[in-house]
């Protein structure tokens, strides 16, 4: 149901247009004249024909401006007719019915009807596909005619008075739009969308264009959006180069928020995350070493930072598994430098880690032990072979000190000594002396500064042989001495004692020394020198602690060299004295003792 004046869309029963006032105008209703019928029958009633539909509004509003416009009387007709009247009717001052086509049919049989169709607009469920509904029209008429009917609408006068509600209201939505176009690309807005948005190229386009109060207005929520920008960098969500230009561009423009940490921020997350990048390159390129010192340089502010750490973990733990077992199979293989040379590059990667040090320790243990018994093994094999001074020279030389070397120093050293000790006992045992002190001389280089060979070397120095030349008589003359004596054969004897006798001067000459019990012996060669006289002469006295225990006489020019071998065991004294008789005045007389010595 429609308005035929402004083409609005009315409820069912409404009897005036809500929107330009006019009364409803109905469709008029379908009525046919009664035909007379026999009197003997009734005439039947008219058939009342169906309403048509009402179109939607669309085709309504097209068909009333489409329509003709209607005559005068129809124009006043609903301004003169009341509320709820029907204005339609079958009178021909009311409604002048449009007969479209008729045949004269001739007479008509009375009682009859025509029938006729019309379309019903569709319903929903025939919009589906449905074929409309016709419904058929019956209509009596009693001309004898039969007409095909045409279901129009009433003749409706064009109004503009809709113009008046709808033109302000299309007015102010264009306003409204115009309103909200120019809102929208406010800078302002703009703005706000691109910092919504992460949009950071546009964003630091925008600033620019603020205002003064602008800027104020959102100067406060820029520190706190600066963050945001450093966060969404860190999070890959925004680039760097965008991220940097959008804090530099709020630290120019809003100098007084301190963004400079921001910026410094950004730059160290850009170095952290190359880093990091560069550490899962050289990781997965097997450069351990260089790929954690790139992972170390990760910031703790950067999102990597965890991932970073556990690589470096992960790195290190696999690292270490591999420098251990490599440092174990060199040291089995006894290349216990290798080992160790391992162990301790693995520092640049794992630092000061407790399973290698362990490791390192335990490698050089072995290497120690190693060591110590290669050498005792060496040792050993020259002292089987009597070689202890070698032995002892071979474990002096080592260049790792251990207790074991120490002991066995020790060991050597006394097998040694003892072994020199009865050497030279020996050799003094059989009075040489000289060779005794030697034999011990000779391990100073081994026993150097041992207390029990110094006292033997003492002890048998004491009991070298000493030459009378070389003591000072205790008593006596002290006879003449360093030259050479000849026999009257020619034959020469130095290192002894000269006794000059004369008739006169001197019958008897004697010396006296003291060994105070340190020999055992007073050796020498009795010699009469050539140039003595020949009525000369001597005879030689020689009393140990005052007791007479050697003499010789009747020594002349003629006698051969007689040796001297007098036991002084433990004398305190010993006392030499010659005797000279003369034939004559002139007489001379010389008795060298040559070779005059103490012996033990």
């Amino acid at each position: 149901m429609f308005c035929i004046y402004c083409g609005a869309t009315l409820p069912e029963g409404a009897k005036k247009c809500t929107l330009c006032g006019n009364p409803v105008v109905r469709p008029p209703e379908a009525t046919a004249q009664p035909v007379s019928e026999p009197e003997s029958e009734s005439a039947p009633a008219p058939e009342t024909p169906t309403e048509p539909a009402v179109e939607d509004i669309s085709s309504n509003l097209t068909e009333s401006f489409s329509e003709a416009e209607p005559t005068p009387e129809a124009e006043d007709t609903p301004s003169n007719s009341p509320d709820g009247e029907d204005i339609y009717n079958h009178s021909t001052s009311d409604f002048t019915e449009v007969i479209s086509s008729g045949d004269a049919l001739g007479d008509k049989p009375e009682g009859m009807k025509h029938e006729g169709t019309f379309t019903v607009s569709p319903t929903p469920e025939e919009i589906s596909g449905q074929e409309p509904r016709v419904q058929p029209i019956e209509y009596t008429y009693n001309d004898g005619y039969a007409y095909e009917e045409y279901d129009e609408k009433p003749k409706k006068k064009r109004s503009f008075k809709w113009l008046f509600i709808v033109l302000p209201i299309l007015i102010a939505i264009g306003a409204t739009i115009g309103g909200i176009f120019w809102w929208y690309n406010a800078p302002m807005q703009k703005l706000t969308r691109a910092l919504d948005a992460y949009d950071y190229s546009a964003a630091a386009q925008v600033l620019p264009t603020l205002s003064k109060d602008e800027l104020a207005s959102v100067s406060d929520q820029m520190q706190e959006y600066a963050q945001t920008v450093i966060d969404r960098y860190n999070k890959s969500e925004a680039n760097y180069d965008s991220s940097y230009e959008l804090l530099d561009r709020l630290q120019k423009l809003f100098p007084n928020i301190g963004l400079d940490d921001q910026l410094d921020g950004i730059q160290s997350l850009k170095d952290s995350k190359e880093a990091y990048k560069n550490g899962k390159s050289l990781q997965a390129q097997g450069e351990d070493g260089r790929a954690i010192a790139e992972y170390q340089k990760v910031i703790h502010a950067d999102v990597n930072h965890d991932d970073a750490q556990t690589q470096i973990q992960n790195i290190r733990t696999a690292y270490k598994e591999k420098v251990l077992s490599d440092a174990q199979s060199r040291a089995d293989e006894k290349d216990f430098l290798g080992a160790e040379a391992i162990l301790m590059n693995s520092a640049d990667i794992l630092g000061d880690d407790k399973d290698i040090q362990a490791k390192l320790e335990e490698i050089k243990d072995a290497e120690l032990n190693n060591y110590v018994e290669t050498l005792l093994g060496t040792a050993k094999t020259l002292a089987d072979d009597g070689d202890l001074p070698g032995a002892v020279n071979v474990l002096q030389d080592a260049t790792r000190s251990d207790k074991r070397i120490d002991a066995q120093i020790a060991t050597y050293k006394n097998q040694y000594k003892q072994k020199i000790l009865d050497a030279a006992a020996k050799q003094a045992g059989e009075s040489r002396y000289y060779d005794a002190v030697e034999t011990l001389q000779n391990a100073d280089d081994i026993l150097s500064g041992d207390s029990d060979i110094a006292a033997k070397i003492e002890e048998y120095r004491a009991l070298y042989p000493v030459s009378l030349t070389d003591l000072s008589p205790s008593g006596g003359e002290d006879c003449s001495q360093n030259w050479t004596a000849y026999d009257v054969n020619g034959n020469a004897y130095s290192n002894g004692l000269n006794f000059s006798l004369y008739p006169v001067i001197a019958k008897t000459v004697y010396t006296e020394y003291a060994p105070n019990g340190q020999y055992k012996r007073l050796t020498g060669t009795w010699v009469v020198e050539g140039d003595t006289s020949d009525d000369f002469i001597g005879t030689v006295r020689i009393y140990v602690d005052d007791h007479l225990q050697y003499e010789v006489s009747s020594l002349t020019v003629n006698s051969p060299a007689s040796a001297l071998s007098l036991s002084i065991s433990g004398a305190s004294t010993v006392r030499i004295e010659v005797e000279g008789a003369f034939a004559s005045l002139r007489a001379v007389g010389y008795l060298y003792l040559a070779d005059a010595k103490f012996e033990n």
